[in-house]
Order: C-alpha cells, then structure tokens, then sequence
C-alpha cells in the first residue's frame, strides 16, 4: 500500500547550492573590493592631512619670525638682527626652517626631506627619514613677502605636491 512507497524526500540539489554559493562568492568580492578602495583612500588622505599641515607650519614659522621681529625693539621686520641670523627672513630665496628656528638655504624641494626627531616634531635635522620635504619661498615685494610653503611627498610611485600661500606685512 501507500506506506510501503518512499517518501519523497525533499531538500537542495548539487545545482542550487552551487548557484547559491555563486551568488554568496560575487557579493563578497565587491564588499572585499570596497575595503580595499577604503584602505587606499584613508592612506593617501592621511598624508594629503599631514601635508597641508606641515604646509600651514611652515607659513606660520615665518610669521612667527616676522612677528618676533617686529617685537623686538631695533629689529628690522624683514632682517631681524641682520642677515646671516635666525630672525633674518630670508628674502628673494628658498629655505628650509623647522619648530627649532634654524633656517637652511636651499635650492630645492628635493634638499628638504623632513624627518621625525625623538620628540616626535618634523624637522631637517636628524632622525628617521620621511617622505615629506617642505620648501619656503619668499618673495620681497618692498611693502610685503610674498611667502609660499610647498609641501612634496611620494607614495607609490607618484609624486603628490601641496602649496600654500601668504602675504605678510608690516605692522607699522
């Protein structure tokens, strides 16, 4: 009779589990993609940050001369004690100057790497290497400097540059 015959057992054939293990495959690859692409973003906008604010210092640092300049009583806005000097800002040339005030002639971004000192601070002297370098360029325009702080750095083998610019006056 009827209960002799097998029952008919239902479940998943080979064919819809590989269909189904198909489509669960192709929905991870684009999740592992898009982690990917989220790594890369947030490395290279990590260093486009540190750029613009090593750009910023570096406008800051000669601002931070021409004010002490213009502080300090017999100082030159512009030449501070005389050239040759800390408080010199140096016009119609490129330089390198970090938080320790000293300031180096340069005549290229690429003589400007900057490296991380024991205290953690970017500076040109001693240290471990970064990819960064920063040039300063000033201008002297009689009545103003026009100052520009590039910022150059490497990553993957493409050179990226961030510049930022300033125009410092007297404070009669």
């Amino acid at each position: 009779m009827k209960k002799n015959k097998l029952k008919r057992q239902f479940g998943f054939s080979i064919l819809e589990v590989i269909i189904a293990i198909l489509i669960i495959s192709i929905g991870m690859i684009g999740v592992l993609s898009l982690i990917t692409q989220n790594i890369q973003v947030q490395y290279i906008g990590k260093n486009d940050l540190i750029a613009s604010q090593l750009a910023q210092e570096g406008l800051e640092l000669v601002r931070n001369i021409r004010d002490t300049n213009w502080l300090t009583a017999g100082n030159d806005w512009k030449t501070g004690a005389g050239a040759t000097t800390n408080s010199d800002i140096v016009q119609d040339g490129d330089y390198a100057i970090d938080y320790s005030g000293a300031i180096i002639d340069i005549n290229s971004i690429d003589n400007a790497g900057l490296n991380i000192d024991a205290a953690g601070f970017y500076t040109h002297n001693a240290g471990a290497a970064t990819a960064f370098y920063r040039l300063i360029t000033v201008v002297d325009n009689a009545d103003y400097l026009d100052v520009e702080c590039k910022v150059r750095w490497k990553e993957r083998g493409r050179t990226h540059d961030y510049a930022v610019k300033t125009l410092l006056y007297n404070w009669y």
